[in-house]
């Protein structure tokens, strides 16, 4: 079962499984594929329905609500019809690196395991390490007696498959978009009002200006976004219905690799122009929105170290710009959050 095949990309039958200690189960794959494509897949209900199970039985159910404390469940139909779930809660949760959740089989509601998922990449290439800590030896030798291993080789097949097809900015800004949207959703009726950090802003006004730019400045391409949206009546539902506007975009290949001239920036495609230019935006802007509203304040860690490391270089441009006041003040040892937020003229 763990020979792997010569097809670039592909390394199908090659997980390996251990038993580290009486009550552990570990397997470990490796995916030629960044961190983020694999996080994506193991994350989003649209790609999980694509791997999880198989071809003869695919998901009738597929719920994650990605926040630790949140819940996630999924569920098929056996060949005779009874229906076969499976749920647990997050625990843990790193973007790109790392995610920690209990798992129940609901057909033995006693034998609640614990999953942890580490994803270590290096030259773009992704080592996937599974944890399950099981409360007992008899559950775990139960569940590896189950004919887990040949399934899982079989699922781990099908990630494999569907890994190339994922767009790395695609996943990226479902990603950071969706902590915005979770904060968005999240925010009191009477908190629109709310004094946000950008000087003269309301918390509402964190949504009209996204609302405003991002359908301007892709104006010049060959696609539309929509405009007339309720920002005044309802901030959360204008942001979600562009921000669905711009993942199906990406989410087209086609549609993503269209070039198009823009007059200030020169000739992109529109997915590198979501990429470079909206992602930072949705990011810090989630900070803001989350610090006017008392929201989740928590940015993508990954995305923040891209954004901080990218900025350095071009500083002098930004402040002369006028897209960044003067950055605030930090210590030397404050986190990476924190000196982004500062370096964009923003008091932590």
């Amino acid at each position: 079962m763990n020979t792997t095949t010569t097809i670039p990309g592909r390394r199908y039958g090659s997980a390996v499984v251990t038993t580290p200690s009486d009550c552990e189960i570990e397997i470990t794959r490796v995916f030629d594929a960044p961190a983020a494509r694999v996080y994506a897949a193991w994350t989003t209900p649209d790609h999980v329905r694509r791997w999880w199970g198989s071809p003869e039985t695919p998901l009738t159910v597929c719920e994650i609500d990605l926040r630790v404390g949140g819940s996630w469940r999924y569920a098929m139909q056996s060949d005779s019809g009874v229906e076969l779930g499976w749920h647990g809660t997050y625990r843990e949760i790193v973007p790109t690196q790392r995610l920690v959740s209990t798992e129940v089989f609901e057909g033995y509601p006693d034998g609640e395991a614990l999953n942890t998922l580490t994803l270590t990449e290096a030259d773009g290439v992704t080592t996937m390490l599974v944890n399950v800590l099981h409360t007992s030896r008899e559950n775990r030798d139960g569940h590896i007696n189950s004919g887990m291993e040949a399934g899982m080789q079989l699922t781990l097949n099908r990630v494999d498959d569907l890994l190339p097809g994922l767009s790395d900015i695609a996943e990226n800004y479902r990603r950071i978009a969706g902590a915005f949207t979770k904060v968005a959703s999240a925010v009191p009726a009477d908190a629109w009002s709310n004094p946000a950090p950008c000087d003269g802003w309301v918390a509402r006004d964190v949504i009209a200006h996204m609302t405003g730019w991002m359908p301007a400045f892709l104006d010049p391409a060959p696609v539309s976004l929509p405009t007339d949206l309720p920002v005044d009546t309802d901030p959360a539902g204008a942001w979600i219905t562009l921000n669905d506007a711009i993942q199906a975009l990406l989410d087209d290949p086609a549609t993503a690799a269209q070039e198009f001239d823009h007059p200030h920036v020169g000739r992109q495609t529109v997915g590198n122009a979501i990429g470079m230019f909206f992602l930072g935006d949705v990011l810090v802007h989630t900070w803001d929105l989350a610090r006017a509203t008392g929201g989740d304040e928590t940015l993508d860690a990954a995305q923040v170290h891209a954004m901080y490391e990218g900025l350095q270089p071009i500083e002098e441009i930004l402040r002369s710009s006028g897209q960044y006041g003067p950055a605030v003040p930090v210590s030397a040892d404050a986190d990476e959050q924190t000196k982004l937020i500062a370096f964009t003229g923003r008091q932590p």
